[in-house]
């Protein structure tokens, strides 16, 4: 019975990988390569509206609009539309002429949070959401909008030896080195989801650091989970979301990275998290932060408490991981990953 029902998980797993692994961002998108053009993309639900600026074959500005629900969560097809004859700047309102399905078929089909490619009038085009803040250093890839509070939920649903399907966790990253290669940045398993700050006992207890793998597009995290454990968050980050896995492994092991990080023989856990508190909040105190956010865990308590011994439980082998959120963790930065925990104990 045991046997069939891990059979069904995980064939439930598979296929629902291209219908649930990642969540669409709503913002403005662009192709870096063509700088002046851009979309405007708002998803509420499965409906979705977009907005284009782009130019007439003249070289006027031209908006073209397209609305409608998506087909799964992460394609949309339908007609732009372009208008004329509106308000100008300053200019009392009048009604635009709208020109139904003028601008032909569009079609959006989204790779990641925060990649897709688009296709209209004959051409295809990649695009990306528009990082308008979150990265202000020359040169850097993807550290400083880490830089933040953010709260996790991790899934434990596929273990019957965790008695609660949903776990929580809150971490903050307050500061960015850029000695080593990758850069890393740093903070710490927060004592609670109120402050957006990391207290001299978080960091001494639940310091955490990580850094981007730009070959792969994935941010690596390390926390000190307990005095036993390292818990390994491996995650692909939009702007205000990352999806991915963590395991909890034993700093026992000689080599955590290659002995359970890189083995299937400790099962990963499906993890979604979301940013809660801004950069600008956890850096000064003042700037957006979530309201009214609950403590899903305890600065005492340890994720290794609740999850025991993940090679006796049900979670998601490599192949499962890879499949559900295109991280092979067979293919892992090693050495890189290593000094990040050689990091840990320095501290």
């Amino acid at each position: 019975m045991r046997a069939i029902r891990s059979a069904f998980l995980a064939s439930i797993l598979m296929f629902s990988s291209a219908l649930s692994a990642f969540t669409p961002e709503n913002g403005t998108w662009w192709n870096p390569v063509e700088p002046g053009t851009g979309f405007l993309i708002e998803i509420q639900d499965n409906f979705l509206f977009l907005a284009g600026y782009l130019y007439a074959p003249d070289g006027r500005p031209m908006w073209y609009t397209a609305q409608g629900t998506m087909n799964g969560n992460a394609r949309y097809v339908g007609v732009l539309t372009s208008f004329s004859g509106g308000q100008c700047l300053g200019c009392p309102w009048r009604q635009p002429a709208a020109q139904l399905g003028a601008g032909g078929p569009v079609e959006i089909i989204f790779d990641t949070e925060i990649a897709a490619r688009i296709t209209f009038g004959g051409r295809t085009t990649s695009i990306q959401r528009f990082d308008y803040y979150l990265t202000r250093t020359a040169g850097d890839v993807k550290s400083d909008m880490m830089i933040g509070e953010w709260q996790l939920t991790v899934d434990f649903s596929t273990s019957p030896t965790i008695s609660y399907p949903y776990y929580g966790d809150v971490l903050v990253f307050q500061t960015v080195d850029r000695g080593p290669s990758p850069d890393v940045f740093d903070g710490c398993r927060a004592e609670n989801s109120l402050d957006g700050r990391c207290t001299q006992a978080a960091i001494a207890e639940h310091d955490a650091s990580g850094f981007y793998r730009a070959s792969t597009g994935e941010h690596f995290l390390i926390v000190n989970d307990d005095p036993n454990n390292f818990g390994y968050y491996v995650v692909k980050t939009g702007t205000y979301q990352f999806d991915g896995i963590m395991k909890i492994c034993p700093k026992s092991l000689s080599n955590p990275t290659t002995q359970c990080l890189q083995s299937s023989n400790y099962r990963a856990f499906p993890v979604r998290g979301h940013r809660t508190a801004s950069r600008s909040f956890v850096l000064s105190g003042s700037g957006p932060n979530g309201v009214e956010k609950r403590v899903p865990n305890s600065a005492n308590r340890s994720m290794a408490s609740v999850v025991g011994d993940t090679r006796l439980t049900e979670g998601l082998d490599h192949t499962a991981v890879k499949s559900r959120f295109s991280i092979n963790l067979d293919d892992l930065p090693v050495d890189e990953l290593n000094a990040l925990i050689a990091r840990r104990h320095s501290k």
